[in-house]
């Protein structure tokens, strides 16, 4: 997923893809994934291009090179696929399942230690190999927290908090 994966402010549609480039002659275009799910992006199905309310329709996927390549309705053009570059696709949000959450539900909150000390707010998402880790920023520095269970004790999205295991170690300054 990317930081990019927040709902819009018309409905709760999260990005799935970035356009890379255009493929070939006929309209197809180049997609990095930014997706865990990259089934929502098959024939048929329907995604948008970020902020707009139409959606555009999937007609043809290829797979299996270096990069996913789309083939979407109403983009029959090299020079249409090229004025589409680094543009978002969206798909609607899938409920997840209890205690998995959205990287855009988490940036922003509030970082706080089991004692109520603050560590300050969760500002970036990434990956590092297999793991996803937490960048916090707060007035002692910045924080890089792996998104473990032993360390994030707490989510609480509804008082927008996040509860950690105390750790100097792993705080930058």
């Amino acid at each position: 997923m990317s930081w990019r994966s927040f709902p819009t402010p018309t409905d709760r549609r999260l990005a799935v893809a970035r356009i890379l480039g255009a493929k070939g002659l006929a309209g197809a275009v180049r997609v990095e994934l930014v997706t865990d799910w990259p089934e929502r992006l098959a024939p048929g199905a329907d995604v948008w291009f970020e902020g707009d309310p139409q959606p555009i329709r999937i007609l043809r996927v290829e797979s299996g090179g270096r990069t996913t390549v789309l083939h979407l309705d109403g983009v029959a053009t090299r020079e249409a696929a090229e004025a589409l570059l680094d543009r978002y696709l969206e798909a609607p949000a899938v409920d997840l399942p209890e205690a998995t959450y959205y990287w855009g539900d988490l940036i922003g909150l509030r970082v706080e230690e089991p004692d109520g000390s603050l560590v300050g707010e969760l500002v970036e998402i990434f990956r590092a190999g297999d793991n996803e880790v937490y960048r916090i920023v707060g007035e002692r520095g910045e924080r890089l927290v792996p998104a473990l269970r032993s360390v994030v004790l707490r989510i609480d999205l509804a008082s927008g908090l996040m509860v950690v295991a105390p750790d100097d170690a792993e705080e930058v300054r």
